[in-house]
């Protein structure tokens, strides 16, 4: 039986890292969205494109993040 560590698949140092994205993540995108909502239902254009920018911003790093790596 092969018993293997946590950190032989992940490093504890980039544990942390990931976890602090992830709640980001999940504070960030919604209140985009919620801009981008709050503006549509109030006709205000500026909160529409707040909304998207912080959207658009954070797919793009996504994507940078995952293929640069």
């Amino acid at each position: 039986m092969t018993l293997a560590s946590l950190t032989d698949y992940l490093p504890l140092s980039d544990l942390w890292k990931i976890i602090v994205t992830c709640l980001v993540v999940a504070v960030v995108a919604p209140l985009a969205v919620s801009f981008a909502i709050i503006g549509d239902a109030t006709r205000r254009r500026a909160y529409v494109v707040i909304g998207v920018a912080v959207i658009v911003a954070l797919v793009a790093a996504g994507l940078y993040t995952l293929f640069a790596g």
